[in-house]
């Protein structure tokens, strides 16, 4: 009588190890792929480079996008406008 006890145990046992060597990386396999599909979706936001800042949320995560060039051509924008600005006004000034 004991050793049917131990023997449902051990097999219990050896049955438990099997399912956990099957399921635990099939959970690895869908982690991965739920990261392979935010991390898509994150470079799919950083290629669209549609704003000079831009925040977005990705499962849960807060993501900057920047685009330096954007803010170069919005800055070199600005101080053309002002050079033109106070080259008019400096002209003005000048000719009076």
């Amino acid at each position: 009588m004991g050793s049917t006890i131990e023997t449902t145990i051990v097999f219990t046992l050896v049955l438990l190890i099997i399912v956990m060597l099957i399921t635990g990386p099939e959970r690895v396999c869908l982690d991965s792929v739920e990261d392979l599909k935010s991390g898509i979706r994150e470079l799919e936001i950083e290629l669209e480079d549609s704003e000079v800042a831009a925040f977005y949320e990705v499962n849960g995560v807060n993501i900057a996008d920047t685009s330096p060039e954007r803010l170069c051509t919005f800055l070199s924008g600005i101080s053309d406008n002002f050079r033109l600005i106070y080259g008019g006004l400096s002209d003005l000034a000048g000719g009076e």
